[in-house]
């Protein structure tokens, strides 16, 4: 047998290469729907373990500060965070103080770990990003609609990019007088630890939508502001509905629930799918139902309504599950904790 015939008999044909080519492709469409699930599971592992070291630093500004939670936002007086809680500069000349900065603020929590990445930059912008570019986002405006390069100046104390959101009826927002509580005679009240009834698990926060846009104020145009500083509410009040208007029930009127009350008996509270509310802006200001359709669902498994999610309970504990199960299961607590007046949550 000549050296050229013994070349021929182990040379592949034209088919057999095709045969193996087309193997390959088949294991790879196998395998590549399995290593992207174990890719967005690993993320959502990230996710949880920076939440929970949310968490830790929440435990840590408890015991430095009586035990009592802190408020979500308030308006600074000053360039290096100084603060009145009884007079509130409503022009925001120096911006917010987030929850972020009185746990990071004191080197207590790595300002990394408000990151989620599921998110595209890490988490939503500020209010008030400051004069660095590389922290807004293309359509965002911050308070007196300025916007880079010629605006911008303000910046928020805030983790510059943040995944995670509060629940409002421990960590209130800064209407802590009549007036900014727009005359209403409820005002926002600080939570003590101790006040919260965790006979079942008690949500303290979770994750905004990764489209920060939700969790922004249309301005006009194709342009928003970010309204991450904001936590959220699960609750409604029976005859004042939710957001602002929650100030103005009398004290002694009773009456929080969950979900819509206009759709009472309703066991979906208001929830709308995924994909009706990704690309809708203000879902935290409940311009589409309940102020937690701005939570995210971007992580695997769930439901006819989106993903799971990532929530952080009081006792520091983190868990992924969506949210219609945490509305069912009453997870966001048995009181308006942080509202003054009858602040007790009915059952379904």
């Amino acid at each position: 047998m000549s050296r050229d015939s013994r070349f021929h008999s182990i040379a592949f044909t034209l088919i057999e290469l095709l045969v193996v080519v087309a193997i390959i492709a088949m294991l790879i469409a196998i395998l590549l729907p399995s290593l992207q699930s174990a890719r967005r599971n690993a993320k959502a592992a990230m996710c949880a373990a920076n939440l929970h070291h949310v968490g830790q630093g929440f435990g840590i500004y408890l015991a430095e500060n009586n035990a009592v939670y802190p408020c979500s936002y308030i308006y600074a007086s000053g360039p290096n965070g100084e603060y009145d809680l009884r007079d509130q500069p409503l022009d925001k000349e120096f911006g917010y103080l987030h929850w972020s900065w009185f746990l990071y603020g004191r080197g207590e929590v790595d300002m990394e770990a408000f990151q989620c990445p599921e998110f595209e930059t890490g988490g939503c912008p500020r209010t008030n990003p400051g004069l660095d570019s590389g922290n807004w986002m293309g359509e965002e405006q911050r308070d007196d609609r300025g916007n880079p390069p010629g605006g911008g100046a303000i910046e928020d104390k805030q983790a510059p990019w943040v995944a995670y959101t509060a629940n409002a009826a421990i960590v209130p927002r800064n209407k802590f007088t009549i007036d900014l509580a727009e005359g209403g005679p409820r005002t926002n009240k600080f939570v003590r630890e101790c006040e919260i009834n965790t006979y079942r698990p008690v949500i303290l926060a979770t994750e905004f939508n990764r489209n920060w846009i939700t969790a922004g104020e249309v301005l006009g145009g194709n342009t928003y502001k970010s309204k991450s500083h904001r936590p959220i509410s699960a609750f409604y009040h029976v005859g004042y509905g939710a957001g602002n208007n929650i100030y103005h029930a009398p004290l002694n009127t009773p009456g929080f629930v969950y979900g819509d009350p206009a759709s009472p008996g309703d066991r979906t509270y208001g929830l709308r799918p995924e994909a009706q509310v990704n690309e809708t802006p203000g879902l935290i200001l409940g311009n589409l139902g309940p102020e937690v359709q701005a939570v995210g669902r971007h992580h695997p498994s769930g439901d006819g309504f989106g993903g799971t999610t990532n929530f952080l309970y009081v006792d520091g504990s983190a868990a992924r599950k969506t949210i219609l199960q945490t509305m069912r299961n009453h997870e966001w607590g048995d009181r308006f904790y942080s509202l003054t007046g009858v602040n007790e949550v009915r059952g379904d």
